[in-house]
């Protein structure tokens, strides 16, 4: 026999709910209604670079290179066949089932076979009617990549899978999502054309301890780096967000360089043994690849942060010239006086970045936060995540929170910045507590503001004080901090994204929201209801009503409870918004 090719795919299977006693009921409608509903299916399939290989009946396969595309295909087939469900009589309603999986396929000219398809097919077959089924291999690639959650399926026994497939149910997002990053398979979407002369990327320090749980301590130690340099001035530092990408790419210093617009990098390694720790560090040049600098520090945990002082003193040195040491410590980040606490808050993060993934992992990371509150009650960054954690813990589990929750939270975040007047997550969080509970639109500026002077580098910050300036009516200085957040993280954010489209439909360049809109992986309130607002500017009737019903269908919002969600300091600004919503019928 012929080679065969092969490739690895990300296979999307889709079939319609009760297909057999819809065309027993009424032939010619269902056979219209699948048409019409395919035409849909297909467009969102070619918008998400996916290409049908295969039809039969009421099925459809379908192949993506990224799982990623699959996954947010999939959702945004979900939601707006939902749309049209909505607005259909019940004899006129079709729903659909999912299934993603991804694995090695054999191409022949026509078509695509293997196990991998099989079990896509499979999983569409136990999902939920209207609802997607993905085995733990795409989930392990997009669990962090876009914004929804999921729930366990456990292991599944297939029909004609011969062993046990792993799977989970994606589920409407709850919980954080900031810690939602670029999946490998991504590339950055803003091109930098000039590296400034002292731009670094801190790459994640890499374990080599045997303890894979050590992670987290890397990962941890690797952004307390950039917090710090950041805050130098001369620095241009990439986000967490953008130079952690690249953890599992095996790419040269010279790509990456040119990726993220940087003329340096910095890595390292990390080998814990009980309380001993060896921390290996290297300055790259990206043009060249030649090392500037290298050494080892032999260290424990009480002493990191003494290690963390004398790198950030050697790259500010190295790079921007000699820098004195009383100002390396003003960069500084806040230290716990309990190590042990220290240790609780890098771990209840790894938990926390996750805790849109699972309600599992939201309940963890309280527990930790809580606990290292206990064991330094003078630790200000915990009260600081504690607080956060607290509102996420509401989402996943509204019934079961005390009644005083809200006050527990508050006075997280107040204890904090009684604590440490500088600790950036307590200013962020501050800040929306004085603008969504107290409507305090100067105090929510101030903390915002005071948030990204103390960690410049958090583009999650600079976004959320983006949406701020245009509450306020700055928006040309809100266009100018989204477009530096894009230039630290060029892989930009779903939320970095909307922002952006934001300030383009005030500043009157409607086609440039629409088309910061369309690049978000997966719809939000604002960028739904932002682009219907946007086509009836653009005179475009149809679009706005389609976008619109997709808008109070996703987001379940009334155009009233929309408005009251847009906290703009002018009446102008609101009776505008309001009337030209209005006048989408």
């Amino acid at each position: 026999m012929a080679n065969v090719e092969r490739k690895l795919s990300a296979i999307l299977a889709m079939d319609v709910v009760g297909f057999s006693k819809m065309m027993s009921s009424n032939e010619e409608q269902t056979l219209e209604l699948l048409t019409n509903r395919r035409k849909l299916v297909d467009k969102i399939i070619e918008e998400n670079e996916g290409r049908i290989f295969n039809t039969a009946g009421d099925s459809v396969l379908a192949e993506f290179a990224s799982p990623v595309k699959a996954a947010s295909c999939a959702v945004k087939i979900q939601s707006q066949n939902d749309v049209l469900n909505q607005s259909a009589n019940e004899d006129e309603k079709m729903s659909f089932r999912a299934g993603i999986n991804m694995g090695d396929v054999m191409v022949t000219k026509d078509n695509l076979y293997g196990d991998a398809i099989n079990i896509a097919a499979r999983l569409e077959a136990v999902a939920m009617p209207d609802g997607i089924c993905i085995s733990k291999n795409v989930y392990d690639l997009i669990c962090m990549a876009i914004k929804v959650s999921y729930e366990d399926a456990g292991q599944l026994e297939l029909k004609n899978i011969d062993r046990p497939i792993p799977a989970y149910h994606v589920v409407p997002c709850k919980g954080a999502t900031r810690g939602i990053r670029p999946s490998v398979d991504e590339k950055p979407q803003i091109k930098i054309d000039r590296a400034e002369s002292g731009s670094l990327a801190v790459m994640l320090f890499k374990n080599l301890s045997n303890d894979e749980e050590q992670e987290y301590f890397c990962e941890g130690f690797s952004e307390d780096l950039i917090s710090a340099l950041s805050r130098y001035k001369k620095l241009t530092v990439v986000a967490s967000n953008a130079s952690f990408v690249y953890r599992e790419k095996n790419q040269p210093p010279k790509e990456i360089g040119q990726e993220l617009g940087v003329r340096y990098l910095l890595e390292g390694k990390v080998r814990k043994l009980g309380p001993k720790i060896r921390i290996s560090s290297s300055l790259i040049s990206a043009e060249s690849g030649n090392t500037l600098w290298s050494n080892n520090f032999d260290t424990t945990i009480d002493e990191i942060f003494d290690v963390q002082d004398e790198l950030v003193e050697t790259i500010v040195s190295t790079i921007v010239g000699s820098v004195e040491k009383d100002q390396i410590k003003q960069l500084s980040n806040a230290r716990a006086e309990n190590m042990e606490a220290y240790d609780l808050v890098l771990q209840g993060l790894e938990y926390h970045k996750r805790s849109s993934v699972s309600a599992e992992n939201n309940k963890k990371a309280l527990e930790l936060f809580t606990k290292a509150t206990e064991v330094d009650p003078n630790y200000a960054r915990a009260h600081a995540w504690k607080c956060c954690s607290l509102g996420n813990n509401a989402e996943w589990f509204p019934d079961d929170m005390p009644e005083n929750w809200m006050q527990d939270a508050f006075s997280s975040v107040g204890k904090a910045l009684e604590i440490d007047p500088n600790d950036p997550e307590a200013h962020r969080i501050m800040g929306a507590v004085k603008l969504l509970f107290e409507g305090d639109m100067e105090k929510a500026i101030y903390h915002h503001e005071k948030a990204i002077e103390i960690c410049p580098s958090d583009t999650y910050h600079i976004a959320r004080y983006t949406i701020l300036l245009v509450y306020l009516g700055d928006v040309e200085k809100g266009l100018r901090e989204i477009q530096r957040a894009m230039r630290i993280d060029p892989f930009c954010s779903d939320l970095m994204l909307e922002a952006e489209g934001l300030c383009h439909f005030w500043l009157g360049n409607l086609d440039d929201a629409l088309a910061s809109f369309r690049k978000l992986k997966i719809d939000t309130r604002d960028s739904l209801f932002y682009t219907a607002l946007t086509h009836k500017k653009l005179g475009d009737s149809d679009k706005s009503k389609e976008y619109l019903n997709r808008a109070h269908n996703t987001t379940k919002l009334t155009n009233e409870k929309f408005l009251e969600s847009q906290k703009y300091k002018l009446d102008e600004t609101k009776k505008e918004l309001e009337s030209l919503l209005n006048s989408i019928n």
